[in-house]
């Protein structure tokens, strides 16, 4: 990204970075400020704000002078130089054209929301609708039935019929609908009523540009799209499904499939954790270096050819218009695409422009274009990873010349971008992967093989299928490669970055601003900024390791999951066991990489419900697990199927246990107390099966009564079975399905409920009057947050984060 011969001036290089920054920040304000004012005072403010700027801007900005002085007097003579009054002119200037494009974006993106709020669709709430409508993605399967995104051209209800351009959020019972990305279909449903204000989903709708959403009862495909480009895109994608599908095996299909195309409907769930897990799942969208791996063999051959200008212009530029269509426009390849696209213009017209100046005029006419793309993760990612490579990857490579070149290239491009994107990620998704680093510049050899001799394989195949299956042969070394990698560095015993929240980003954007300045500016370190470093680092390295670490007693974190359970107990032996994994696919993984958690001796799968087990496959893909317990009874649950496919691809030893087994776990002892069968036709069978254990250290005891209802807590009782525990994990989350006298033979001193929002009135005031009735302390994570109990000399210690 440095300046070369043809490229603009350093005002102009500047200009459009400015300017496409102050318009997302507009489009990021308008939320907020939009209904301030109205949209025709927010466009005047910007024009006036403009007007103001272009009368402020001084005279004679001049050419860059470099290392000359402008006081020369040859310089003088001519009229070149810097005049006094130029520096406060053009700093006022260029706040005023900041602050106008700002106000233009405030007034677009309001635009936009009245557009939402006007919309034909948000005005039949309740109503009966059948809509024509082009499915803009793949239905994809939900915790309740399917989802997916559809951009509407006709409604017709009993208020009419409506030619319309909105999208809305589709969504479905049971199997998901025989139709894909680009067909057009026509659904019959309701329109649901809209999100309250504040609600997560309704801000999801909104930064969507999706009008409203509509609960469909039938999905009928209607046929591929009137556009015959995407037609072509739709028998592309089909074909190359089928034709890799018969080259290799699936989980490599898979994985091709999202390699080049983006297309992760294939995709080994396993795989894709573990691609995540290790930072390397950016390989499966489709970004610029897809773009660049298509694009240059094509430029190549319009050379090898002779093409003059034009044609190899067109030749160009056609690929990169079809490989967006191809791969669907995600927000990534599109930035990339029309980067591209400006390039070539630039490149045929004879006026190249900087790297980066063309990233900024690319998000600011794609914002321009779709102001929702502002709210797009794949969006932002794929732009700050872009500018951060800009401004950094050369100058890293060039601190590593003690590698060979490509390495250091390789490994600088990866280090920016990572620098640039981990703000973002750790406010996203509350975590980065150390691993990730050394993740990518390992995989980085691999990925372009692997994507173009797949592509090769599957294009030969249908000219000769032989040609095909042995180029299929040579991609599986390079694609098992990467599988590899990103199994082992899922894994990896490294610590995690975790964080979240705006303070978060705010401070990691500013550091990552600050290498930058610092390594472009080529400046070494102050002498006191490196004794302090090495002061910091071990303290740092000490204090992770401390809180990482056994804990002085035996401790419990009963984890906020929602309406879910979790929990972490452990020793200081250092034993480890973790009962449950939540609701959510990543929380948990999260929560214990934040507490430094490298192993765990054992995970409770207490019962197949998916507010218990769905966060474990992640769980498992990324921690060592020495031991996993389920009940072992027959099941049709999705969500247990997920997990035991889990189970196999990381090689976990299972075990089923039965009322009355005893496990040494370090220094813990773990009792089983339930399930003493599989229990069939109760109320819910499932839940009866649970396991029920009871783990104690000396003479501090935790009685994790998951889920089991009142006929399993009745065999308990008849049992005799000894239920004392100082702890309680409240069964069921407090639902009516418990029994006094089961609270009272345990008589603990604190009592959790792990619940969270819901419909069903979880926790019941009768079941909390029981609990209290035992003189238990009552904790429920809903209002507490995360809860963490320690035994302390015989004191039951509770901690919240509330």
């Amino acid at each position: 990204c440095e300046a070369g011969p043809g490229d603009e001036a350093p005002l102009i290089a500047w200009l459009w970075p400015v300017v496409a920054g102050a318009f997302a920040t507009g489009l990021f304000a308008a939320p907020a400020i939009g209904d301030l004012l109205t949209v025709p005072v927010w466009f005047t403010a910007g024009l006036i704000s403009l007007g103001l700027a272009l009368h402020r801007a001084p005279a004679s900005l001049g050419p860059d002078l470099g290392d000359l002085d402008p006081t020369a007097p040859a310089l003088r003579s001519i009229g070149i130089g810097r005049r006094g009054g130029d520096l406060p002119r053009g700093v006022s200037a260029a706040a005023a054209a900041v602050a106008a494009v700002a106000c233009l974006g405030v007034g677009w993106a309001t635009v936009h929301a009245h557009r939402l709020d006007h919309a034909v669709l948000a005005r039949l709430v309740d109503a009966r609708v059948t809509i024509d409508a082009t499915l803009r993605a793949d239905p994809a399967p939900s915790a309740f039935g399917w989802s997916a995104i559809a951009d509407v051209r006709v409604v017709a209800s009993e208020a009419g019929t409506f030619a319309v351009d909105e999208s809305v959020w589709l969504s479905g019972e049971g199997a998901t609908p025989e139709a894909g990305r680009g067909d057009l279909v026509r659904i019959a449903g309701t329109v649901s009523p809209p999100a309250p204000e504040g609600d997560g989903f309704a801000t999801f709708l909104r930064r969507r540009g999706l009008a409203a959403t509509v609960e469909a009862e039938t999905v009928t495909r209607l046929g591929g799209s009137d556009v015959p480009l995407i037609r072509w895109a739709q028998s592309v994608r089909a074909t190359a499904r089928a034709v890799l599908g018969e080259l290799f095996p699936p989980r490599e299909a898979g994985l091709l499939l999202g390699l080049a195309l983006g297309d992760d409907s294939r995709l080994d769930p396993a795989l894709e954790r573990d691609f995540r897990a290790s930072g390397l799942s950016h390989l499966l969208v489709v970004s610029g270096g897809n773009v660049a791996m298509v694009l240059a063999p094509v430029v190549a051959l319009g050379a090898l050819l002779h093409l003059s200008r034009w044609p190899r212009f067109a030749l160009a530029a056609a690929t990169v218009v079809l490989f967006v269509v191809l791969t669907g426009a995600e927000p990534s390849v599109l930035r990339a695409g029309v980067m591209a696209g400006i390039t070539l213009v630039g490149v045929v017209a004879g006026r190249p422009r900087s790297t980066a100046t063309t990233l900024a005029v690319t998000v600011f006419v794609l914002l321009v274009v779709d102001p929702s793309l502002v709210w797009s993760l794949g969006f932002q990612l794929s732009v700050v990873a872009t500018a951060g490579m800009l401004a950094l990857a050369t100058p890293l490579a060039e601190r590593m010349s003690f590698l060979p070149r490509p390495v250091a290239l390789a490994a600088g491009a990866t280090l920016a971008a990572q620098i640039a994107v981990t703000p973002l990620l750790l406010t996203s998704f509350h975590e980065v992967p150390l691993s990730a680093l050394v993740a990518n510049v390992v995989a980085f050899p691999a990925v372009g093989p692997a994507m173009l001799l797949g592509i090769a394989a599957g294009v030969s195949a249908l000219v000769w299928e032989p040609l095909g299956r042995g180029l299929a042969a040579f991609a599986l070394a390079p694609m098992r490669y990467l599988e590899a990698v990103a199994d082992r560095a899922a894994s990896a015993p490294v610590p995690w970055i975790t964080g979240g929240g705006a303070a978060t980003l705010v401070i990691g954007l500013s550091l990552a601003t600050g290498i930058a300045w610092w390594l472009r500016s080529r400046r070494r370190l102050p002498r006191s900024a490196i004794v302090i470093g090495v002061a910091v680092l071990p303290l740092a390295v000490w204090a992770t390791a401390l809180s990482s670490g056994a804990p002085a007693a035996l401790t419990v974190r009963f984890f906020d999951v929602g309406q879910g359970d979790a929990a972490l107990l452990t020793s200081p032996g250092g034993a480890s066991i973790l009962v449950d994994g939540g609701p959510d696919e990543a929380q948990i993984a999260t929560e214990l990489a934040a507490l430094g958690v490298k192993r765990l001796d054992v995970v409770v799968a207490s019962h197949p419900h998916a507010d218990h087990i769905v966060g474990l496959p992640a769980v498992l893909a990324r921690v060592p697990v020495g031991l996993l317990l389920q009940p072992g009874c027959e099941t049709d649950s999705e969500d247990a199927a997920a997990l035991d496919l889990a189970i196999a691809a990381e090689g976990v030893d299972v075990r089923h246990p039965v009322a009355g087994d005893i496990l040494e776990v370090g220094d813990l002892e773990v009792e089983i107390l339930s399930p003493d069968r599989c229990w069939s036709g109760t109320e819910s069978d499932t839940n009866n099966d649970a396991i029920v254990l009871r783990v104690s250290l000396g003479g501090d005891s935790v009685l994790l009564a998951t889920e089991p209802e009142e006929p399993a807590q009745q065999a308990l009782l008849d049992r005799d079975a000894d239920l004392r525990a100082d702890v309680l994990k409240v069964p069921h989350h407090g639902a009516a399905t418990s029994i006094r006298p089961f609270f009272e033979a345990i008589d603990p001193t604190v009592a959790v409920v792990s619940v969270g929002p819901n419909p069903y009135g979880h926790p019941v005031p009768e079941v909390l009057g029981w609990l209290r009735a035992t003189g238990a302390e009552v904790v429920r994570t809903d209002r507490a947050g995360d809860v963490t109990i320690t035994f302390r000399a015989g004191v039951v210690a509770v901690d919240s984060a509330a």
